[in-house]
């Protein structure tokens, strides 16, 4: 009944929010069916950490404790974005009515778009996850054009072309892992299940694995952000309404990393771990590098924490990488950290840029007295972002430089390490300008058009959650939590952290 409902309830809560022609009623029907679909996920997680696995619908869903945790992102992102929606999406940027039916649209969209990104990481077939992945992309493409200007209709496009090419080369890595299973002596009819292709991974050609594997993580990489792979990432991130821009850094960049780690634990059966392992490695310290030259010279907010996700992005790989139980838990909890304070950061940012009507920092100074609320989280959530003790951002990094070190991966240690502290400094100057500067652009006349307080109720409630669970994370973490991660652990490394 719950595997049920867990896919009817986006389905229902989008036709629902066709139905008003009072734009009042779409924000507490998409709130109370994001609250109800976070209640279930609960549920289901409980009965994921029972018994393991759970298989559904005559063995086409398949989820385990590594699916449960990126369900968790899903849904708990689903709902903080549908709140903060409430106040964002009835105002328009540039202060023009919102249509009921443009509403009615985005709402059913990002109910699409949730149910796509769930599909993606409890199916067990792996055709049906490439079609998942695809589905993302062509749903997310509308809402990141919304609002039809010529830079989002540009930005649209280019997410489109890119990613749709690059889950081509993901198409030909599962093709060549069908392949692999038909002639290790497979089942035709089975030969794409995930929990199939396990039971008979040791079997499979090496050299078709490894040239699979290639392609899965150029495909399924263009997906997830990895450099350099990212080029749609900067102008879909920043020119989608913020709710989204949330969703796709916090939860759809971890549907592609998802994708290529179930990948690598196949590929690993018979290939080892090493080879997985030294291409993960690459490509993340790549993304954290790449990411540095671009966060010191970036002048636009929303622009400046996509490519934040790349550096993170690369981060979360790079755990993986090392391959230790210890970076794997730090990846698995680095993935959660990161989705809640991208989620944060993304609200604030996006209140500012209401405010002020602007997306350039050089133009947005001294939020926290124009906007003493969202100012402030923007300065705390900045030092998380960068990863500053106690926040649990740095307790995920640390997990992950810690494994580095005792795994002798001195170069990539030294890497890491000099890529975030030469972040953490420019994200720093570009949040204290942001949040305490002063404008000395502005004349006192344009200042006072700026009026103080928040953009709405519901964008401070959306915001003190996540911000709560990443000050919470730093210093204490719930068991069933650490169950979870660490059962995750587990079915990527074959064995737990304790």
């Amino acid at each position: 009944m719950d595997i049920t409902l867990f896919f009817l309830i986006p389905i229902i809560t989008a036709i629902l929010c066709l139905i008003p022609n009072n734009i009042r009623w779409l924000a507490p029907i998409q709130i109370a069916g994001t609250s109800f679909l976070f209640l279930v996920v609960i549920r289901l997680l409980n009965n994921i950490l029972q018994y393991k696995v759970i298989k559904a619908f005559n063995n086409l869903i398949y989820i385990d404790a590594f699916s449960g945790l990126l369900i968790l992102l899903i849904s708990t992102v689903g709902l903080l974005v549908s709140l903060y929606s409430a106040g964002y999406m009835t105002k328009s940027p540039e202060g023009k009515t919102v249509s009921t039916w443009k509403l009615k649209r985005y709402y059913f969209l990002l109910n699409i778009f949730i149910l796509t990104m769930l599909t993606v990481v409890t199916a067990n077939n792996i055709g049906l996850v490439w079609v998942g992945i695809e589905i993302t992309t062509l749903v997310s493409a509308f809402l990141v054009g919304y609002y039809n200007k010529q830079t989002s209709i540009e930005a649209a496009w280019k997410y489109i072309i890119l990613c749709t090419v690059g889950i081509a080369f993901a198409m030909i890595g599962i093709i060549l892992c069908y392949y692999g299973a038909i002639h290790s002596g497979g089942i035709e009819s089975l030969s794409l299940n995930w929990d199939y292709l396990l039971s008979i991974g040791n079997k499979f050609d090496p050299s078709i694995m490894k040239l699979a594997f290639v392609f899965i993580l150029i495909g399924y990489g263009t997906k997830a952000g990895l450099a350099p792979m990212h080029s749609w990432l900067p102008d879909a991130h920043s020119e989608a309404p913020t709710p989204v821009s949330a969703l796709l850094s916090g939860v759809l960049l971890k549907c592609g990393i998802y994708s290529i780690i179930r990948f690598s634990i196949l590929a690993n059966e018979s290939l080892g771990a090493a080879f997985t392992n030294q291409m993960l490695l690459f490509f993340g310290i790549l993304s954290i590098g790449l990411s540095v030259p671009f966060i010191i010279t970036q002048h636009q907010i929303k622009r400046l924490l996509a490519y934040s996700s790349l550096e993170h992005i690369g981060i979360i790989v790079t755990g993986f990488g090392i391959g230790n139980p210890i970076s794997i838990f730090g990846a698995l909890f680095h993935m959660l950290n990161h989705a809640m304070v991208k989620t944060l950061m993304f609200f604030s940012a996006g209140n500012l840029a209401l405010k002020f009507q602007t997306k350039d920092m050089s133009k947005i100074k001294c939020a926290v007295n124009i906007m003493p609320f969202t100012g402030t989280v923007l300065l705390i959530g900045g030092l998380a972002l960068a990863g500053s003790p106690p926040f649990s951002v740095f307790l995920s990094e640390f997990y992950i430089i810690k494994a580095g070190i005792f795994e002798k991966h001195w170069v990539i240690s030294t890497l890491f390490l000099l890529f975030l502290v030469i972040i953490f400094g420019a994200l720093m100057h570009h949040i204290m300008g942001v949040t305490l500067g002063n404008n000395l652009n502005n004349t006192t006349e344009e200042k006072a058009n700026i009026q103080k307080g928040e953009v709405s109720k519901s964008g401070i409630v959306a915001s003190l959650i996540p911000l709560l669970i990443i000050c919470l994370l730093g210093v204490w973490m719930p068991q069933s939590l650490f169950k979870l991660l660490n059962a995750s652990v587990e079915i990527i490394t074959g064995k737990g952290i304790l």
